[in-house]
């Protein structure tokens, strides 16, 4: 373990009750345990350099990043889910035509997913099927977050036009 994990996991430990007061205001006690939790094998894994000037900042700051991205993935679960609860209700069925339309447009993007550059779809599915930030994908693949986010942004844009038809 580096000299910068030690550090910030002895913090951890110590700042436990505060980090978990901290992550409540943006998170159900569960979701708080589950992002302590989460930061916890983030922060063993940190390098030993540069060192870390302010241990307590640093611990901070990844609660809050944690905080948001759950905030976020809940967001998109609770959209999924309201979604497929509305397509189930029965006045809200689709008609064979839209069952139709909905089938071709899947068939569309799922080629187009199939037709992407190799780098480009695998730092799209570390991202949005894995859940790795840019800068976990950036460092996993050697490259800068400038180049993933550049990499999830074509790949956006190329199943959108594919969804529109183009």
């Amino acid at each position: 373990m580096s000299s910068n994990a030690a550090l910030l996991t002895s913090l951890l430990v110590s700042e436990r009750e505060r980090l978990l007061r901290y992550l409540r205001r943006y998170l159900d006690r569960a979701e708080a345990e589950d992002a302590l939790q989460s930061m916890y094998f983030k922060v063993i894994a940190v390098a030993g350099e540069p060192p870390i000037a302010d241990a307590r900042h640093y611990l901070y700051r990844l609660a809050h990043h944690h905080a948001v991205d759950q905030g976020r993935a809940e967001a998109r679960r609770r959209k999924l889910r309201d979604a497929a609860a509305a397509w189930l209700e029965d006045d809200a069925l689709p008609d064979t035509a839209r069952v139709v339309l909905a089938q071709d447009e899947l068939a569309r993007i799922a080629k187009a997913a199939r037709d992407l550059p190799e780098r480009s779809r695998q730092i799209f599915l570390l991202n949005r099927f894995e859940g790795l930030t840019q800068r976990e994908i950036a460092q996993r693949l050697e490259v800068s977050t400038t180049t993933v986010e550049k990499h999830i942004q074509r790949v956006l844009r190329l199943l959108d036009q594919a969804r529109e038809g183009g």
